[in-house]
């Protein structure tokens, strides 16, 4: 007898999930996991809302055709802005240039893969930057030792 009600439970709890897993409430348009407080817009692309935020171990995000990537710092017909310039865009702006500003990402979000691709852009122009000034190092380097051999 225990049996068979040990079985008619686990039984009744696999339907019950399966049940939920198939018929999940108010997805018409997508799925929401957590409290009504997200949610995916009408008429947006979006599958998906998570309110509370998510825990994984790993994140992939596929950009197909990739045109965006930030290899284009390195190319010789890029123009990086002068030091004086990006401290000019800053005292104005309260930001880096072509990075979005808090406004625009409370209104709008961040796009991670866009994210990540401004904030390499960023790294690789600090990098320019850091090359420039070391050689300027060596330049007043060699100065400074021709000097002091007169």
């Amino acid at each position: 007898m225990k049996k068979i009600i040990s079985l008619s439970l686990i039984l009744g709890f696999f339907f019950i999930q399966k049940s939920n897993a198939q018929n999940p409430v108010g997805f018409p348009d997508g799925i929401t996991v957590g409290t009504p407080t997200v949610t995916i817009p009408a008429g947006s692309s979006y599958k998906m809302a998570v309110a509370g935020g998510i825990i994984t171990e790993k994140v992939r995000v596929a950009t197909n055709g990739t045109t965006f990537w930030a290899d284009f710092v390195f190319d010789k017909s890029y123009k990086l802005r002068s030091l004086n310039e990006v401290a000019k865009y800053i005292k104005l702006n309260k930001h880096l240039p072509d990075v979005p500003s808090t406004a625009e990402v409370t209104q709008q979000g961040i796009d991670l893969a866009n994210t990540q691709a401004i904030l390499l852009q960023k790294i690789e122009e600090l990098t320019l930057y850091v090359i420039e000034q070391n050689k300027k190092i060596e330049r007043l380097n060699k100065k400074v030792r021709q000097l002091s051999k007169k």
